[in-house]
């Protein structure tokens, strides 16, 4: 399975082979599409190429090109516990105008965890789209069952003792029964467990 890190401006977003073409695995603020494109161009991807984006939470640096990376024709793909935070984002932009933010429109593909796996297995990829709170309400993570996961802004787990946070703690464990080593996070180097 080929892994691309597009280190945007703030956040590390991915991308995932997958039989139907990549998975974008969040975005970066609003303004940055330029260097997103710069990025893509040196990984040798086009915008076409990608079919698929996933948010692993509606904070600006994650979701803040979402409705531009949707006007290429790629599908926003949701977790149904993540509907409610779009139209939060939508709305936190509407009062911090100074961004060039384009609403995220309401024509996504929701799906559950049980949904995900299915959607993933007919695109080629065996896992799963989890709730994992701790950073954020809406926070999830993508489990590929070969053992990695992209954890957006859920912190690092050598760091979880330090939050001493019961939904971080559960989240956590949830990645480790899925047999989980790799981690990519939204901010910082990719490591292992």
């Amino acid at each position: 399975m080929k892994i691309l890190n597009l280190a945007c401006k703030l956040t590390n977003c991915y991308l995932l082979e997958s039989r139907d073409g990549w998975i974008m695995i969040d975005t970066d603020m609003p303004d940055t599409l330029p260097q997103l494109h710069r990025l893509l161009k040196q990984q040798e991807v086009q915008t076409s190429d990608i079919k698929y984006l996933i948010v692993t939470h509606f904070h600006p640096d994650h979701a803040g090109l979402a409705q531009n990376i949707k006007d290429f024709g790629i599908n926003l793909v949701l977790h149904e516990s993540q509907v409610p935070f779009v139209d939060k984002l939508n709305r936190f932009f509407k009062k911090n105008p100074r961004y060039n933010f384009k609403d995220i429109a309401e024509d996504n593909m929701v799906v559950s965890s049980a949904e995900s796996r299915r959607f993933l297995k007919n695109v080629g990829i065996d896992g799963e789209i989890i709730q994992t709170p701790g950073h954020s309400e809406d926070s999830i993570s993508l489990i590929i069952d070969a053992g990695c996961a992209f954890t957006g802004d859920l912190p690092q787990f050598s760091y979880m003792e330090a939050f001493d946070d019961p939904a971080m703690k559960a989240s956590w464990k949830l990645i480790q029964d899925n047999h989980i080593k790799n981690i990519y996070p939204a901010h910082g180097k990719p490591y292992i467990l």
